[in-house]
């Protein structure tokens, strides 16, 4: 038997994993991220949304970056 099989149907995916390949908590931290994944491409947002994202990152860099690189350095 493989590691990993799929199978189809009319209209399901269906996932076989072998138990000794994975552990079940790491299973269970990939389907969330694939929940996470599928949620986040049902929402529409529009080019502001990655603007705003941005700028949050710029900021907090910018007010943090002491915390990883030495004064000196920057």
């Amino acid at each position: 038997m493989k590691s990993i099989t799929l199978d189809t149907s009319t209209n399901k995916f269906i996932i076989s994993i072998d138990k000794n390949m994975i552990g079940k908590e790491v299973l269970f931290e990939i389907l969330d991220n694939l929940r996470t994944e599928f949620a986040a491409r049902k929402i529409n947002f529009d080019q502001e949304i990655e603007v705003l994202g941005e700028e949050l990152k710029e900021n907090w860099w910018r007010e943090n970056m002491s915390s990883f690189i030495p004064v000196s350095e920057q």
